[in-house]
């Protein structure tokens, strides 16, 4: 099946030998590829086939010419030759328009351009592009969407690096009773040294209660589209400061009846910090598959799609191999592990959940901004749906989707299609990172790619489904100390105990 019918324009094709043959117009049903359409021969070769003629037009010549025609929107817009305050004033006015949440967010564009353009003013007049860099983030974190951004350490590298390379040689989480507690200790680092324990509760930071100073931390990770996302990346940040820093931390250790406040001094080290990241990326190398399976002992199918950028074709050659072992074998589940997944094309994560259904269903559809007519438009000739493979590669066995924060875009439409029909439980600690839109760009001074999200995509009764809250867990893992220091992986021993029950 295609996606979009074809309608005219020009089209090279290619035929291995003189046997072949192609429609010669769209036939009296305007479609092309139909019972209707009369035939004619191709000569072995390419052929130019004008599909804009009553018939079609057949060029053979030896250097024929084809004239590429596209819309003002395919353009990338630039505004890197204007001034910043001008950079700025184009792109609120951009964003005014075409950002996708406004409403659904409660974003005040007049206000956030009276804060802010004061500052890119400042950085035009001082000839400053750090000044005119940290006006750019900060105008970014303002805006509660985790697709709205640019690759901020790109210009702010140095500033990045000052204020967050000192750490304590520890990492904090959060627990589902409220408790903070300790959840690393790196050892003869200062949290070590000074005597901080695993699973020691931290009640204050500098004085200060730990929810309000967790409150008070913007990462440097910003901006987030739920809240979930961000107070994991505030448990992070919190404990990051420049080199030398001293730190006044309030603790009390698990065998300790008393808390106990030490002062430490923040060193050059790492290791925490990427202890403490939501994300698993330290655990890839980038010599994986798209997706990668294999058997456990449970007799059930494990598998892990890494992401949805990835080449298409291999990502569907693999997971048709899988689905077809899994019949061949009889496989009685599927895990299919997506905490590690950060989006890509949401054609693909739709058309390879289509695997695992039996019914062409309506997913939903996705709106962008009309100029002419000044609203958000949804195309229903553009409605995502499932385009069923053949049968022989349908899985109808039991499943479950492992998810996390770092579920991103692409991968929460996946792990939202899971949730149609129930068709899976979806198994996590937390839920999905909540970014459900389709983004573009456009170039700000300093060559800067700004990208923010366009595309408003909707569930089929054109409700907001995933933008800030992501996919929810049906089967929720809790976060306590057992799981969190479990030797094994909860969540994956929570879909197998889930398989066992079906």
């Amino acid at each position: 099946s295609q996606q979009w019918e074809v309608t005219g324009g020009k089209y090279v094709v290619y035929a291995p030998d003189d046997q072949q043959d192609f429609p010669d117009s769209f036939g009296a049903d305007h479609k092309l590829f139909t019972d209707d359409d009369s035939l004619v021969g191709l000569p072995a070769g390419y052929t130019i086939v004008d599909m804009d003629t009553t018939p079609f037009t057949f060029d053979r010549s030896r250097n024929p010419v084809i004239d590429l025609i596209e819309p003002d929107s395919a353009a990338l817009v630039d505004f890197s030759n204007l001034s910043y305050a001008a950079a700025f004033d184009a792109m609120i006015a951009k964003m005014r328009n075409e950002y996708a949440f406004t409403d659904y967010k409660h974003i005040d564009w007049n206000a956030l351009q009276a804060e802010f353009r004061p500052r890119f003013q400042k950085a035009d007049t001082d000839h400053d592009i750090y000044e005119y860099a940290n006006a750019l983030r900060d105008f970014n974190w303002a805006i509660p969407d985790g697709h709205v951004g640019w690759a901020v350490q790109a210009i702010l590298s140095d500033e990045f690096h000052q204020q967050t390379d000192g750490g304590l040689g520890m990492a904090i989480r959060e627990l589902d009773d409220g408790r903070v507690i300790v959840s690393y200790v790196l050892p003869n680092a200062p949290a070590d040294n000074a005597g901080v324990r695993l699973r020691a509760v931290v009640t204050a930071i500098n004085g200060q209660p730990i929810e309000g100073a967790l409150d008070q931390v913007v990462p440097w990770s910003s901006p987030f589209s739920s809240d979930h996302v961000r107070k994991l990346e505030q448990l992070r940040y919190i404990l990051r400061s420049p080199i030398g820093t001293g730190v006044d931390l309030t603790y009390q250790n698990p065998d300790a009846s008393t808390s106990t406040t030490v002062a430490l001094t923040s060193i050059n080290e790492q290791t925490s910090f990427e202890y403490a990241a939501p994300s698993g990326i330290e655990n890839t190398t980038g010599f994986e598959q798209p997706l990668e399976y294999r058997l456990l002992p449970s007799g059930y199918a494990y598998v892990k799609i890494y992401s949805f950028f990835d080449n298409s074709r291999l990502s569907v050659e693999l997971w048709e191999r899988l689905m077809q072992t899994l019949n061949d074998q009889g496989t009685p589940g599927l895990i299919i592990d997506m905490r590690e997944n950060y989006g890509g094309s949401g054609f693909l994560a739709d058309q390879m959940a289509a695997y695992l259904f039996e019914d062409p269903l309506i997913l939903g559809s996705t709106g962008v901004y009309d100029k002419t007519s000044g609203k958000f438009y949804f195309d229903e000739r553009g409605e995502d749906r499932f385009y069923l493979p053949p049968e022989q590669f349908r899985y109808d066995g039991n499943a479950a989707v492992l998810v996390g924060p770092t579920c991103d875009s692409a991968c929460e439409f996946f792990a939202y299609d899971m949730t149609l029909q129930n068709r899976a439980a979806i198994v996590g600690m937390y839920p999905t990172a909540g970014m459900g839109g389709g983004i573009d760009y456009f170039i700000m001074p300093g060559g800067i790619f700004f990208q923010f999200t366009a595309a408003r995509a909707v569930d089929p009764n054109g409700n907001i489904h995933i933008e800030g809250k992501g996919v929810q867990p049906t089967v929720r893992v809790p976060v306590t100390e057992e799981t969190l220091f479990s030797s094994a992986d909860p969540v994956l021993d929570a879909a197998i105990h889930y398989l066992d029950t079906q």
